[in-house]
């Protein structure tokens, strides 16, 4: 039996009348990797949020074993503005970034003035990093930010993006070593490819990991557990996500048997009551009760779905046109001379890496930026429907009602309805209580919600989403796809997820460098076409080595292949002594490398493995035949 290295004993948890977690126990596992599902607002930050003792609990108990160490990754970045990325990864409380910080305080004082003294707490706090291997954290610094996407180490943190500050906060995580990883929405603002490394980094993780996220994808690839929190429960599912919803699926079979048989049963109950006989003026008090009973019983969920139909506007024949479009920034080029005509129902996806530009594309469809040149000609039909990734500035003294009511007293949906403000709210999952509550009240992923609605309901023929899915529920998802599944216009979506993407578009605009390249495809079939085309290039570098030899192995070596052989096996010294000489150079020199000396020597690694593996596989060739 696995013993716990989290043991959680009768905990409970309420804010308001609303229940968070209501007497549960249970264990966490070293080697578990669980994501942590519900809807928005059931109490999942909150649950992380209590095991890392940020959030007080109301009763109950939260053991942790002595060797364990958490590290939280919040929603929003912990980050101080005021210093500089490497700065800020200095800042960590991990033993060897405590000695460094304190032999640079120290180096700088000596280049002043030398004293004895300085001298003496020179020398002993090199010891103590010597013994520690403590230079090798900062190699891994340099690394792990410049594999992060980080060239600049000294810019400012104030300076950076969203999606910059996430890989920053990433970094700074993971530096510190924890074994048990505590990760709110980790995909939040990060760009695909990170997410895969990041993927990839967690699967092959020694530690525990429990995490919130609304990437399938992620939870798939990741999780052996899934637990789930319902209406104040906590259960837990063994595997991963697909088999979480296939459970769910027979769990929802069996309870629908059961109302099945609660409805028959109910039914001759009610029959019995009615049928009974003239004489009899009272019925049995234990067949009314249990008639009450069954009413009250029912076996499936009575929590309402959310429901999104609006009217839209027919397109006309100019839906929206790009022409040479343009636009720089700080003498960076985003984008150069795209052009596109949108044609009904097109359906289409923009990814690529964090700062490439996207959200300042969607911001001069929507006349927020201006081009430096070029035009785009939006049709007389059109009428936007755009839904920031950074939502609405939200009054947060006014009630949800309030919100609403301030664009529209009434809604109409797509069959003509016209539904009152407070009414809408209800399909959007906020009751009448909810309605009346202030914002500052609701949750990250309740605000989401409320944005959404407010950004579809005027029935838009042309959509703009921008990162949707931060923040929403998985649940919240499905039925915004749904939605676009049936919505008849266009849709133009930033995402990185990459469910969501597969869910919605048939087509990507595809931010490379300052160029946008188009692709007929959804995100899986872009992937599958770019690790084609990877392996496609590896392929030909190979065969361009062997074209150069007979293909008869059988053959003995001539008198030039011999020669090759002999400068090859010189060659694959010196390289392999080149490859030591740098390794070594990044590690005795790591405190005196600037990032971009740290950036050129590991460039220049690549380069020399990389041919390194084509000399070796002429080798092996040649080598065979001798």
């Amino acid at each position: 039996m696995k013993k716990n290295i989290i043991s959680i004993d009768s905990l409970q948890k309420s804010f308001s009348e609303k229940i968070i977690c209501k007497n549960s126990s249970f264990g966490i596992h070293k080697g578990d990797k669980i994501g942590l599902v519900g809807i928005n607002g059931c109490g999942k930050s909150t649950l992380l949020k209590m095991l890392t003792g940020i959030e007080p609990l109301d009763s109950g108990k939260i053991t942790m074993r002595n060797d364990v160490k958490i590290g939280y990754l919040q929603q929003i970045p912990q980050l101080d503005h005021s210093l500089t990325i490497y700065e800020q990864i200095y800042f960590s409380d991990q033993p060897a970034f405590v000695l460094l910080r304190e032999y640079y305080r120290i180096s700088k004082l000596l280049e002043d003035k030398s004293t004895p003294n300085l001298e003496k707490q020179y020398r002993a706090i090199m010891t103590e990093l010597d013994a520690i291997d403590g230079w090798k954290i900062e190699v891994k610094a340099k690394s792990l930010l410049s594999r992060l996407g980080f060239e600049d180490f000294s810019q400012k943190i104030s300076t950076l993006s969203g999606g910059q500050k996430r890989r920053l906060d990433l970094a700074k995580l993971l530096l510190d070593e924890p074994n048990i990883l505590l990760l709110d929405e980790p995909t939040n603002h990060l760009d695909i490819d990170t997410i895969e490394w990041f993927q990839d980094f967690l699967i092959n993780f020694n530690g525990c990991v429990i995490f919130v996220t609304h990437d399938r994808y992620f939870l798939d690839a990741i999780c052996n557990k899934i637990m789930e929190i319902e209406q104040g429960n906590i259960k837990f599912y063994d595997g991963n996500y697909s088999y979480y919803i296939k459970q769910k699926e027979l769990e929802l079979v069996d309870l629908q048997r059961k109302e099945t048989r609660r409805q028959a049963q109910l039914s001759k109950e009610l029959q019995w009551l009615q049928r009974g006989a003239k004489a009899r003026t009272t019925k049995p008090k234990n067949h009314i009760d249990r008639v009450k009973e069954l009413i009250s019983k029912s076996y499936l969920s009575t929590s309402s779905e959310m429901d999104i139909s609006f009217g839209t506007k027919r397109l006309g024949k100019t839906i929206l046109e790009i022409k040479n479009l343009d636009k720089a920034y700080s003498d960076k080029k985003l984008i150069n001379n795209f052009n596109h005509v949108f044609q009904k129902l097109e359906r289409i996806g923009i990814i690529g890496a964090n700062g490439c530009g996207k959200t300042t594309l969607l911001k001069m469809i929507a006349n927020e930026v201006k081009p430096d040149t070029g035009n785009i000609k939006i049709g007389l039909n059109t009428q936007f429907a755009y839904f920031k990734q950074d939502s609405d500035e939200f009054n947060k003294n006014i009630s949800v009602l309030d919100y609403i009511q301030q664009f529209a007293n009434n809604i109409r949906t797509k069959d003509g309805t016209l539904f009152s403000a407070s009414e809408m709210l209800q399909k959007f999952l906020f009751d009448g209580k909810m309605q009346q509550s202030k914002i500052t009240s609701l949750s990250g992923g309740e605000k989401k919600r409320l944005y959404l609605l407010k950004s579809l309901m005027f029935g838009s023929n042309f959509i703009i989403l921008d990162e949707p899915t931060n923040d929403l529920d998985i649940k919240t998802l499905e039925i915004l796809e749904d939605y676009l599944d049936a919505f008849r216009g266009c849709l133009l979506v930033v995402s990185h997820d990459r469910y969501f993407l597969d869910r919605t578009v048939d087509h990507l605009f595809i931010f490379e460098e300052n160029q946008i390249r188009k692709f007929p495809g959804n995100y899986s079939d872009y992937l599958l076409v770019k690790r084609f085309y990877a392996e496609e290039s590896k392929q030909k570098k190979k065969e361009k080595i062997i074209k150069k030899t007979s293909n008869d192995s059988s053959k003995k070596l001539s008198f030039n292949e011999k020669r090759e052989l002999e400068k090859i096996e010189i060659e694959m010294e010196n390289l392999n002594s080149e490859l030591a000489e740098l390794s070594k150079k990044i590690e005795l020199d790591a405190t005196s490398l600037t990032h971009l000396e740290f950036a050129e020597i590991t460039s220049k690694q690549e380069e020399l493995q990389e041919l390194l593996d084509e000399v070796e596989l002429r080798w092996l060739e040649l080598d065979e035949k001798r």
